[in-house]
């Protein structure tokens, strides 16, 4: 049998090679089928046998199949685009044939779709053909197209003609779906695993984005309900010429609302009137008149696109005093807060996929080919070096060979052969010196900045190149060129000549400079002989400006910073790729429907259409920047009929197209942007170790000799460094007596005492940690310690003993000072901003100038008292050495300085009043927490310095290439139609349509761009303002336009153009930009992570145990009160929250159903339902208060808000209703009888917001908020929400600060310039106030056309009317510091602040990425929550027995889970071991700090205690405040002999195993096993837990837990019985159910407290820790020992062998010897009373009732069984005890009088 088994048994087994082979072509088979195995049948009848089928099967899985019809795919593609939409439905040749191609793909693709079905099935098998994503869209394609031709058969057979508009079955609808198609070169995707990477990470984060998504819709929902109540029917009215219909704007303006009465604008121009019927903005589509116009609104403001003109034109309808609250809070929230969310959790979910690749080594790959190419260079330089040491050698004993006398005469007398070998030697030997000398000189300093210089020179010539420069610096230009080239050239050839060529060509470095030099000297060549193109050339020009690069290779951090990115291509082309791919199928799906629409009469065609494929190219990719894709979208709404029904849907587009492309794909650039500067710097770093290790080995060999002596100096410190750690690291019993001691001093006054005790001097007074984001004040507790005088006198009179001096001393460093100085600080700021920028000589500004003498003299007083004090500048710390102190020195001699010179007219005292602005700044030295930000900045700032370095470089190179290809070229005539400044001269007449009139004569001017390339620096400007995505796609268009220097634009001339514009962008914008984003990320959180440097617990584990150390316990209330109760049973229950949520969501729907103009009925009813809903929630609030009663229910904060908003509803109804009842005398406002109504007054109250009513409206709304408490997702994103906020005061005070002072300074500079609508200052948008100017900044911060704003504040604008300019004068107002201006707040805005928004979202958020199998804080809540069902009173402690239950109600991984197996449970909680209180409780935060820990693996290896003191140490230094009580409740200390839950559940586990392994034995000898294999059988037991259970016993086992049963008897029967215990520790007492039924008096069994140790078992406790170490060996004996020790009672037992072999009861019988009934019974052995029961079963009564007869019957049986008589004794024992339990189990009675 087994020969014959054997054969197959080797056939199945193959070797590698084989299984391999099998899998690769397993592999195979699955690319091919798209991953599909075969089902059997296909269609019900084709089988696998099928020819047919086969035949099908072999097609389609023949690769080349597949090529075809991606192929196919391609030309389709190709076909769409080449494809002209016409308006109308015009066609042309072109298009014909192409609509007759389409017959041809649809053939193709129908069989393909054919074929598949067959192969696969078709639908119900597991992997049919319908089953996979890709093919249902191919078969969606395939049918729609079939159906479009049969419809058109049909009608062509039937004599139908299609209707002119729709060619065939509804030409619109199929062609759009046959744009699909396009969607399926995504199968290549599947293959390029970097691109799946990026798939994956976009699909993986789908859940995270799809809770924001949620939450943006209901901020948008929220939002827009409160536009509806706002603004609804506010938007209609607008300024009319009177009489006609035609509407009223000045030149460049866009037509907007007015008011006839109220607070908004009035109608200026001569001959207008206000009146209604005006559609609305933007045709109508922008208002708020319904919900779903309010979310589209509502959506647009929060892309921050065009918010602002939203916000202007509410302004102008209802005034400005309240609207722009709405408006800044939808964008602080929408844009800054929810959109970043979106990028914290791509960045994470892009991470956590790049960590996956990492693991599969990608960085460490990396990292080796840099060491290769380090090797490999050390490698050839030792080589080059012998080379040279070889030649040295030689040419040393060339010479002395030959004699010299003879040299001379023999090359005379060679013959030509051997003079040719010896001049070959020769030149040789000179060849090798030279190269040698050059070898040294190129890699010689000079060398090098010889290099440096000429790059710079050669920037240098580029950069001087300009618009109309003059003939003689072309020709320098020319000739330096020239020059320059030479020299590059011959740095090359010198390069090569040294290395050698293959070791030239090594550095990456060099073939680029071999590149660079060659198309230079190809352009010098192609130009002189007149080949090329002037465009041609000015590209090639530009690559000359690529050797700036080279300085980066001498960087280190910047060239790792070149070598991550360029390692990131990878996943950057694969993004550029899925980029493209994305923008080539909206870009055609656009042509398909928007193509050849974009005509509109009365207005001049939009640039941004999709009429050809290059332009819908354009307009796509100027969508996903976000720049003006709402322009887009309202073209696009009116070419299908404007704000109506098939128009409006028009926008589902463009919205999806700005969602997926602007959030999805640009933040996953910014994701892998922030990866790989993680990654250089770990690069850097790397290298910083090598080379001071390389510094090390050095030293080491230079300083061999005192090797010894530095050995010692080595040892002495690392002594010390032990001592230290010793000290503190490790904390004896005496300091910890320290600690309890000070702590019950510190108990009554202060809850946390504080850091510094006694005997803790190393610990010195933290410093304010680096770190960005302030822990609250609280955590830090810092201590203002005074400075100290320095010793040395100050000013040469004041010793450091000096009354006057030490005074001064007292004064500043009372905390009074600091206070008051601070108030002057604040004061001084607000009078600051409350100055006059246009009248300067006006009343109030005289008021605040003699406040302004105050404030200096006060702050001088300041400076004077601290200088006094501290010294002026020549010793150590004195007041001038402080830059904040020289900061204050600065503020206020400026001061001084402004108040000497009181003339206003001198610039110098302008800009010296400015400065007055710094004053704020000086808080930033006063307050602890702002210090810390702006440190924080200031190190982002240090280490940004690279990447601005590189953006610069970049920057300035593609100005370069700008200034080539556009100087001069941006230049037009107003008059369209002349090309030249020559003929642009004179009048010419505009025509208008649809204005006042028609025809206008006009000058013509000749105007340049404000944004050009006519030189460098404005080359600069403008590319900064496209790299902000601000306004380039109109740069974009004058540039396709621009024509040759000094001409006029021509329309479309050149659009090849927009790629120089496109890279820019896809380079800068997308990249650079996003690195700066990361690097202020990646910077952020390493600061937040600095003052952790050291401390042994990751982020996460600080935040949850703080979490458990700061938790309370919640009270849950629960009524005594019968009546009471039932109230309470119907609140807390989940229908009633089941019906709220209905409410809710019914009230939503309410105020969603109004809109502008409806009827009185909707009115009526609407106000019904409210007054109706009203009610419903007053009940619902009346409920909880009676059930919760007050104090209960304004616990909960969400019971507040309910209550406010109740509260403010109800007043909203009465309001409403005393308004109807008084209608009759005017209203609620008019309570007195106004006699007549002033009509305009009625109009003026209609047109402004009554904020009383509104206001109270709003309630109604909030009510939707409650909503946000329902979902899980969204309860931890508002969590996070809360956190973030709390983290931000110090970031958003620097935010305000920074605004402050830029709005004071801007008023000051640019507060006069005149308001003139149609500009960019207008009555909206001005510096004339502080509070305009500050929404101004807000504006500009947001991006919002911020370069128009800026341009607009140039020099040379006009002046307001009112202020003081001289004759002449009117038009100097502005100034050109205003580039300066706007770019500063710009970049320090946009970059740096609102980053810092990001990065403290992102290190909130990054749970929302994190694994959730990972315990974080955000999961601790439901801890608290369920706690509260068990401990109601919020006691702080609950039964150790609910502990279990309790666990497993809460889902891992905080909990158990409900499937959790109760062994694995008891040994989780054997590891979380909180002790145990005499009254049987656990505390709530020790049972949250114990599964904190185990969860988190924190501090549990190793020798416990050991651990326990070094996490007591941890939490000492970093929460300095926690009170020792706590300390000792969650970490016990050394020497507590306390009870844990561990000890009690070790035991437990003990028990059963020693059960089950009892039970086995059993059934294996079917008898119980001698008094040997007993002790072996303790041993095997143990061995068994130590297998299974080793870590969590090596936790404490010591205690006599008998008293547990009692437990079990008043929990009943609680967790499936699984408590019930037969005993202790071993079953070492007797069941007191069984001793109960035996001898009636049980109860002496108990001890005197519940849970208190043993007295046996005390001595012991030393060696309850079972150390790791030394496990394997003696853990059995160990324990073995503890076993015996913890569970023999202090009675002594003299009949010692008996009690061995009846195992594991072995204490019972000294406990029935207790007993005096016991001793009677023990008369009757076990043996004897089994002798008696087997005499009365054989029928001799009578005998068996005779003791002595029983006992000789006994020995009988033991000497014919030849057994000893303790061994019958022991299995009697075990019999009878055996079926006492399972008469037990059977609840029946004991069978216990057999006696």
């Amino acid at each position: 049998m087994a020969d014959n088994n054997n054969p197959p048994l080797a056939s199945f087994i193959m070797d590698e090679e084989t299984l391999k082979r099998k899998q690769k072509e397993k592999l195979k088979k699955l690319m091919a089928t798209g991953g599909n195995p075969r089902p059997t049948r296909s269609l019900f009848f084709l089988t696998l046998k099928n020819p047919f089928r086969k035949a099908a099967i072999n097609i389609v899985e023949w690769k080349p199949f597949e090529i075809i019809i991606l192929l196919a795919i391609f030309a389709n593609c190709v076909a769409l685009a080449v494809y002209l939409p016409m308006p109308e439905e015009d066609s042309n040749n072109t298009n014909s044939n192409l609509e007759s191609l389409e017959y041809i793909f649809l053939i193709i693709f129908s069989i393909e779709c054919f074929l598949k079905i067959i192969a696969y099935g078709f639908l119900f098998h597991a992997d049919a053909y319908l089953r996979n994503c890709w093919n249902i869209l191919d078969f969606v394609c395939v049918s729609v197209g079939l159906f479009t031709v049969v419809v058109d058969a049909i009608n062509h057979i039937s004599g139908v003609e299609a209707p002119v508009g729709e060619k065939g079955g509804g030409g619109f609808d199929m062609k759009a779906l046959r744009a699909f198609r396009v969607l399926r070169p995504l199968r290549l995707v599947s293959g390029v695993p970097s691109l799946q990477v990026v798939m994956n990470s976009i699909l993986k984060s789908m859940l995270p984005l799809f809770h924001i998504t949620l939450l943006v819709f209901f901020m948008v929902t929220i939002y827009s309900i409160m536009g509806l109540e706002l603004f609804k029917c506010k938007m209609h009215k607008t300024c009319y010429y009177t009489g006609t219909n035609i509407i009223a704007t000045v030149e460049n303006e866009k037509p907007s609302p007015c008011a006839q009465a109220g607070n908004g604008r009035r109608c200026s121009i001569n001959g207008t009137e206000c009146r209604t019927g005006w559609p609305g903005p933007n045709h109508g589509i922008t208002h708020f008149d319904n919900l779903g116009f309010s979310m589209l609104t509502v959506y647009q403001c929060i892309t921050t696109q065009g918010w602002t003109d939203v916000l202007y034109w509410v302004n102008d309808a209802i005034g400005m005093e309240w609207s722009w609250i709405y408006f800044t809070t939808l964008i602080l929230v929408g844009s800054f807060f929810v959109l970043n969310l979106v990028l914290g959790v791509l960045s994470g979910e892009f991470t956590k996929e790049r960590e996956k690749a990492k693991s599969r080594g990608e960085f460490q790959k990396l990292r080796e080919t840099q060491q290769l190419d380090e090797d490999l260079k050390g490698y050839m330089e030792w080589i080059t070096q012998a080379e040279v040491m070889d030649n040295y050698q030689e040419g040393q004993s060339l010479l002395p060979l030959e004699d010299g006398g003879s040299e001379t005469g023999s090359v005379g007398n060679m013959d030509t052969m051997q003079r040719l070998i010896y001049y070959y030697k020769q030149a040789r030997k000179w060849n090798r010196f030279f190269r040698r000398k050059c070898r040294v000189y190129v890699k010689s300093k000079q060398f090098y900045w010889w290099v440096i210089l000429l790059v710079f020179l050669n920037t240098l010539a580029i950069a001087t190149e300009h618009h109309q420069q003059s003939q003689r610096l072309t020709n320098w230009q020319d000739n330096t060129n020239k020059l320059l080239l030479s020299m590059f050239a011959i740095e090359m050839f010198m390069k090569m000549y040294a290395l050698g060529l293959p070791s030239y060509f090594m550095s990456l470095f060099n073939r680029f400079d071999c590149f660079v030099v060659s198309t230079g000297i190809m352009e010098l060549i192609l130009v002189n002989t007149d080949v090329m193109s002037v465009m041609g050339i000015s590209v090639l020009r530009c690559i000359r400006l690529l050797r700036l690069l080279k300085v980066t290779k001498y960087w280190t951090s910047l060239s790792n910073l070149v070598a991550s990115l360029l390692n990131s291509t990878r996943s950057i082309a694969c993004l550029l790729l899925l980029l493209f791919l994305f923008i080539v199928i909206f870009s055609l799906l656009g042509m398909q429907v928007f193509g050849g629409k974009f005509i509109f009469p009365n207005q001049p065609k939009p640039r941004s259409t999709f009429d050809s494929f290059p332009q819908a190219l354009i307009s796509v990719f100027q969508i996903l920047t976000g720049e003006d894709w709402n322009t887009v979208m309202y073209d696009g709404i009116m070419a299908y009929g404007g704000p109506s029904m098939p128009g409006i849907l028009v926008s589902i587009y463009f919205i999806i197209l700005f969602v997926c492309g602007n959030f999805i794909l640009l933040n996953v650039f910014l994701a892998i942007a922030v990866d790989n500067l993680a990654e250089a710097e770990s690069l850097t770093s790397a290298q910083k170790e090598k080379a001071e290790e390389k510094k090390r080995k050095k030293a080491l060999t230079a300083n061999m000799p005192d090797k010894a002596a530095e050995e010692k100096v080595l040892l002495a410190k690392k002594l010390a460094e032990q001592r230290a750690k010793g000290i503190e690291g490790i904390p004896t019993t005496a300091k910890l007596k320290i600690d309890e001691f000070e702590s019950n001093v510190n108990e009554i006054k202060d809850p946390f005492p504080p850091a510094d005790f006694p005997g803790d001097d190393e610990e010195e007074d933290p410093d304010i940690p680096e770190s960005p984001r302030p822990r609250p004040m609280a955590d830090l507790q810092l201590k203002e310690e005074a400075v100290p005088m320095p010793e040395a006198s100050s000013f040469f009179i004041f010793g450091p003993q000096n009354k006057f001096r030490k005074l001064c001393h007292r004064i500043i460093n009372a905390t009074t000072f600091t206070n008051i100085i601070l108030l002057f600080i604040l004061l001084s700021s607000i009078s600051l901003a409350a100055e006059d920028p246009i009248d300067p000589m006006s009343f109030r500004n005289q008021v605040l100038a003699y406040a302004d003498i105050v404030f200096t003299s006060v702050f001088t007083a300041e400076i004077v008292l601290k200088m006094t004090t501290y010294g002026a500048i020549l010793h150590q710390g004195s007041f001038c050495r402080n830059s904040f102190n020289i900061l204050d020195l600065l503020v206020v001699s400026v001061s001084l300085l402004s108040m000497g010179m009181e003339s206003s007219a001198i610039s110098v005292v302008k800009i010296l009043r400015v400065l007055r602005v710094l004053r704020p700044l000086r808080a930033i030295n006063r307050a602890k927490g702002l210090k810390h930000v702006v440190q924080c900045v200031f190190v982002a700032i240090k280490t940004i310095g690279n990447i601005v370095l590189v953006t610069m470089l970049l920057d300035f190179m593609f100005a370069c290439i700008g200034v080539q290809l556009f100087k001069g070229k941006f230049y037009a005539c107003t008059d369209a139609d002349q090309m030249t400044e020559a003929t642009c001269k004179g009048w010419y007449i505009k025509y208008q349509d649809g204005a006042l009139n028609e025809m206008e004569v006009r000058k013509r001017q000749w105007i340049n761009s404000e944004l050009n390339f006519d030189n460098i620096l404005n080359g600069m400007l403008a590319l900064f303002t496209v790299s902000t995505f601000e306004g380039w796609p109109k740069l974009l268009y004058k540039a396709i336009d621009s024509n040759l220097e000094d001409t006029g634009p021509v329309y479309n001339n050149r659009v090849a153009i927009s790629i120089f514009f496109i890279i820019y962008l896809i380079l800068i914008a997308f990249f650079m930009m996003n690195i700066f984003v990361g690097f202020v990320i990646v910077t952020f959180q390493e600061q937040g992570e600095q003052e952790y440097k050291n401390c042994e617990l990751d982020k996460n584990q600080r935040q949850c145990v703080q979490y458990a150390l700061k938790a309370r316990p919640l009270r849950c209330y629960i009524p005594k009160n019968p009546y009471q109760y039932q109230v309470w049973y119907i609140v807390t229950s989940c229908y009633f929250e089941y019906l709220m949520f209905l409410l809710i969501m019914l009230n939503t729907m309410c105020l969603g159903m109004q809109h502008c103009n409806q009827s009185d009925h909707v009115t009526h009813l609407s106000d019904m339902l409210n007054v109706i809903f009203t009610v419903l929630f007053t009940v619902e609030m009346i409920l909880k208060l009676m059930a919760f009663k007050a104090k209960g229910y304004f616990g909960d904060p969400w019971n507040v808000f309910d209550f406010v908003i109740v509260i403010g509803s109800v007043v909203d109804v009465t309001l409403i209703e005393i308004d109807a009842a008084l209608a009759s005398s005017g209203g609620l406002y008019c309570l007195h009888g106004c006699t007549e109504v002033d009509p305009m007054q009625a109009i003026a109250s209609s047109e402004n917001m009554s904020v009383s009513i509104t206001f109270f409206r709003l309630f109604r709304v909030m009510r939707l908020v409650k909503l946000l408490n329902r979902s899980e997702g969204i309860r931890n994103l508002l969590w996070t929400f809360i956190k973030s906020f709390q983290a931000l005061p110090y970031v958003a005070l620097l935010i305000l600060m920074l605004f402050f002072i830029y709005a004071v300074v801007g008023m000051q500079i640019f507060g006069k310039i005149a308001l003139v609508d149609g500009t960019y200052i207008n009555r909206n948008n001005n510096f004339q106030t502080f509070p305009q100017a500050v929404l101004l900044l807000f504006r500009c911060a947001t991006g919002e056309a911020w370069h128009e704003v800026m341009l607009a504040c140039m020099y040379g604008k006009r002046c307001d009317p009112k202020s003081d300019y001289l004759p002449g004068e009117e038009y100097t107002c502005g100034a050109n510091f205003a580039i300066i201006y706007f770019m500063s707040f710009y970049m320090l805005c946009a970059f740096l602040i609102i980053n810092l928004f990001v990065a403290v979202i992102m290190d909130n958020f990054d749970y929302l990425t994190r694994d959730w199998s990972i315990l974080g804080p955000q999961h601790l809540d439901e801890f608290k929550k369920i706690w509260a069902e068990y401990d109601p009173e919020a006691t702080g402690r609950i039964k150790h027995l609910d502990v279990v239950t309790l666990l497993r109600r809460i889902p891992p991984p905080l909990g158990f889970g409900k499937f959790c197996p109760h062994r694995i449970a008891c040994k989780r909680l054997v590891s979380m071991n909180m002790p145990l209180n005499s009254d049987g409780t656990v505390t709530f935060n020790a049972t949250l700090f114990a599964l904190v820990r185990t969860a988190l693996k924190i501090k549990t290896e190793g020798n416990f205690e050991q651990a326990n003191e070094e996490l007591r140490a941890i939490i000492k230094k970093i929460w300095k405040r926690t009170s020792m009580k706590l300390l000792d409740q969650v970490i016990p200390p050394i020497g507590d002999d306390e009870v844990t839950v561990g000890k009690f559940y070790a035991t437990f586990l003990i028990q059963d195993y020693f059960r089950k392994m009892r039970k086995r034995q059993e059934e294996y000898y079917g008898f119980r096993p001698t008094k040997k294999s007993a002790t072996n059988e303790i041993q095997a037991g143990l061995r068994n837990i130590e297998e299974e259970a080793a870590p969590e016993l090596h936790r404490a086992i010591s205690g006599d837990l008998m008293n547990e049963d009692d437990m079990d008897q008043d929990q009943g029967a609680v967790e499936e019985g699984i408590f019930r215990r037969q005993g202790g520790l071993f079953g070492d007492h007797m069941d007191p159910f069984s001793i109960e039924n035996e001898t009636g008096n049980a109860t002496q069994v108990t001890n005197q407290r519940p849970l208190q140790m043993a007295e046996g078992g005390t001595n012991n406790n030393n060696n309850v820790y079972i150390t790791e170490n030394n496990a394997g060996e003696s853990c059995e004996r160990k324990a073995r020992s503890q076993v015996h020790t913890t569970a023999e009672p202090p009675v002594t037992e003299d009949r010692d062998g008996p009690r061995q072999d009846s195992s594991p009861r072995q204490d019972s019988s000294p406990r029935q010897d207790s007993s005096p009934q016991a001793r009677g019974q023990e008369l009757w052995s076990a043996a004897d009373r089994l002798m008696q029961e087997a005499l009365i079963n054989g029928g001799l009564e009578e005998l068996a009732a005779d003791p002595q007869f029983v006992s000789v019957t006994r020995t009988e049986f033991t000497e014919a069984m030849n057994l000893n008589s303790d061994v019958i004794e022991a299995t009697a024992q075990e019999l009878l005890n055996r079926r006492k339990e399972r008469v037990r189990r059977k609840r029946l009675p004991t069978p216990n009088d057999l006696a």
